[in-house]
């Protein structure tokens, strides 16, 4: 009876371990292959880097592209750059990708869901054309011929005070080149003077 009884006990104990056995290969088997990329980034140096368990090194950033190796848990890899989950390393000679979890690097976290920065827009420049103010500038009095009203002086500026240079007998004509503050500008005998516009007519 007790050989019977030690007999069960002994599949128990084995079937147990068994068990546990499976158990604990399954979590190292889920510990390589998992190395699915996350939405922070490490922002750190270059620098020698331990793996915190047993972790593929891959040929590209996909759980998909070539295993090029695994590193054993405590297995230092020298470390390039974190690229959102994925950890560029030198593994033997060559580049390789590590899923960063499984990695103890020193460094600063960074959400990869920040705002980006919008670029300021200049100004744009007024495709108005600006029409230039047009001057307004006097006509030219078109010269005429007038009739002295009575004798008048003709004078050498706009001055009663001015020299005299001849006198317009009544009736007498000659041609006014333009006039201005009550003088016309007459030509005379050749000469350029001046003369009383009130005492002149066009008549």
């Amino acid at each position: 009876m007790n050989n019977v009884m030690n007999r069960k006990s002994t599949k128990m104990v084995a079937a147990a371990g068994l068990a546990l056995t499976l158990a604990f290969t399954t979590v190292g088997a889920g510990t390589i292959n998992a190395d699915a990329a996350q939405t922070t980034k490490y922002v750190a140096k270059p620098q020698m880097v331990t793996a915190k368990s047993d972790v593929k090194v891959r040929a590209g950033e996909s759980t998909k592209s070539k295993v090029l190796g695994v590193l054993k848990k405590g297995e230092k890899v020298y470390f390039v750059k974190d690229d959102y989950g994925w950890s560029k390393v030198t593994y033997k000679g060559k580049t390789g990708y590590v899923g960063t979890r499984y990695l103890n690097i020193p460094g600063k976290q960074v959400d990869s869901k920040k705002a980006p920065v919008k670029k300021a827009t200049p100004a744009k420049a007024s495709t108005k054309k600006v029409t230039p103010t047009k001057k307004t500038t006097a006509k030219a009095q078109a010269p005429k011929t007038v009739t002295a009203k009575t004798a008048v002086n003709v004078r050498a500026s706009q001055s009663k005070t001015s020299k005299v240079l001849g006198v317009l007998k009544k009736g007498e004509k000659v041609t006014v080149v333009k006039e201005s503050r009550g003088w016309s500008q007459v030509t005379y005998k050749g000469k350029t003077g001046y003369v009383a516009t009130q005492f002149l007519s066009t008549k």
